[in-house]
């Protein structure tokens, strides 16, 4: 099965929960939206917690060209500018990310459950400490 997030231009639902420097969880929801244009794709994504904290960010992407990785850049209001990449590995899409200015780093993992679903890891950190992490179920809304 070839993948479907990231590499398809789509909606994606997001539900899970979210967690903070103290594991505490909270129900999220949120959306990503993904383009491709002819020289970058670019993700719009937010998630928002059960207590309105909100998370919006826009993703630009180096157009993959069927390797194994592909750089991108975000901005985040709360974070600030994060850089990372994306490595395809079989059914997993690991990211590694950081924020230098506001001191922040992660990574996440996305499996492949199917072609319309996902299922979504990661850890936020700062100061080499967890600052928040999730763990989400993303379910595709678009056909390709």
């Amino acid at each position: 099965m070839k993948h479907s997030f990231l590499l398809r231009p789509g909606r994606w639902l997001a539900q899970g929960r979210i967690f903070d420097a103290e594991h505490q969880p909270q129900a999220a929801q949120g959306e990503a939206v993904v383009e491709h244009g002819p020289a970058a794709w670019t993700i719009h994504n937010w998630l928002e917690s059960a207590d309105g904290r909100r998370l919006d960010n826009h993703y630009t992407v180096e157009a993959y060209a069927g390797g194994k990785a592909a750089r991108w850049r975000a901005h985040d209001p709360a974070l600030g500018k994060l850089k990372g990449t994306f490595e395809f590995a079989g059914r997993r899409i690991f990211a590694v990310f950081d924020a230098p200015a506001q001191g922040y780093s992660g990574s996440g993992t996305i499996t492949q459950l199917g072609e319309r679903s996902y299922h979504a890891q990661g850890e936020l950190r700062r100061g080499g400490r967890v600052a928040a992490s999730w763990d989400l179920a993303l379910t595709r809304q678009t056909k390709p």
